[in-house]
């Protein structure tokens, strides 16, 4: 089976040398340079499915190919581009991480979704035979446009995010809070701030630039290569996000699960996706109000033991969301694809 991946260059933050787009020479570090849904929906999938016999090929489309997935690619380029594939008799798949079906406007000048994109996204599902989706969320918005819609979640590569929390670090005199996020999107943190400050919560932030807070906090760079370890680094992820518009419900597990692969249980709002993984795994609470995350935090002061366990079974919970099990979601439905050409 032979598989390319289509990215538009649009979604790649810095230059990339020529060699990026031949998947056994790229470096997992190069991820620094491409939008973080590009590696988690695409690039860190490569490997696990050429361990599987599937031949991947990225941005090549003359290569020889089954089946060809346009990621984060919607203009009318990529809408150009997925007929050329499927007038040569190839399956295309679609793959969303965002839902482009509602208009939103953009927050804080910065994210949501435009009516132009909405625009774009109506046409381009049309052609697409298969529409692969980053939350339930988004696949039941979806399947409103196409018949055929599936739910592939968000991975942990747990080959990279390989680490451990210890139980020491959750009975230590004080805990310490940790999220991760773009800049632009640290201001759903604020109130969730005085709520930490007020119990003498510090807390961690793992970003590319330091966002602007209300007072003090620990900062660490992200960097692909440094993540897993700076994940350690905090003995509750918490990730309070607006519930109140479909642009921000889509959103996929991965902001937690990602903490919670490693044994750092996740303190969230009440997105679907959140609920998925913190209710399937027992590795959190998910909070709907602001007494339930004052009442949460309180129940860890007190609780350590509860911290604990929450760790393990996020942990060992996460595990059906892996990189390696993931791919064999992939594996069956391009099988699908390909039985459906004869």
């Amino acid at each position: 089976m032979k598989v390319t991946w289509l990215i538009p260059t649009t979604r790649l933050n810095k230059f990339i040398p020529s060699s990026f787009y031949r998947h056994k020479i790229v470096k997992r570090y190069l991820y620094d340079r491409v939008e973080a849904s590009i590696w988690i929906r695409c690039l860190q999938l490569i490997s696990y499915l050429e361990e599987y016999g599937v031949r991947c090929r990225v941005n090549e489309p003359e290569a020889e190919a089954d089946i060809v997935v346009f990621v984060r690619w919607q203009d009318a380029m990529a809408y150009d581009a997925m007929q050329r594939q499927k007038d040569k008799g190839r399956k295309v798949v679609f793959d969303l991480c965002i839902n482009y079906f509602d208009e939103t406007g953009l927050y804080d000048g910065q994210y949501g979704v435009a009516s132009k994109q909405v625009e774009e996204a109506l046409k381009i599902v049309k052609l697409a035979d298969v529409i692969t989706c980053g939350s339930e969320f988004i696949k039941g918005r979806a399947s409103d446009f196409h018949p055929h819609t599936v739910y592939l979640p968000e991975s942990i590569d747990l080959r990279h995010f390989h680490f451990s929390k210890p139980k020491s670090d959750f009975f230590k005199p004080v805990l310490t809070a940790i999220w991760s996020g773009q800049p632009c999107k640290a201001a759903e943190l604020a109130e969730t701030y005085r709520a930490l400050t007020k119990r003498n919560i510090p807390l961690a932030i793992i970003s590319e630039k330091k966002p602007e807070l209300p007072g003090a906090y620990i900062f660490y760079p992200w960097s692909y290569k440094t993540f897993p370890k700076y994940i350690l680094n905090g003995e509750l992820c918490i990730s309070p996000r607006r519930t109140d518009n479909p642009y921000d419900m889509g959103h996929s597990h991965f902001k937690i699960g990602v903490f919670m692969a490693q044994g750092v249980p996740a303190i969230a709002s009440s997105l679907p996706s959140y609920k998925e993984v913190i209710n399937k795994t027992g590795g959190g609470m998910v909070c709907d109000s602001k007494s339930t995350w004052e009442d949460t935090l309180d129940s860890v002061l007190e609780n350590r033991q509860m911290l604990w366990e929450w760790s393990q079974t996020a942990r060992s919970g996460m595990m059906q969301y892996s990189t390696e099990s993931i791919t064999k979601k992939y594996i069956r439905l391009f099988e699908r694809l390909c039985d459906s050409r004869q």
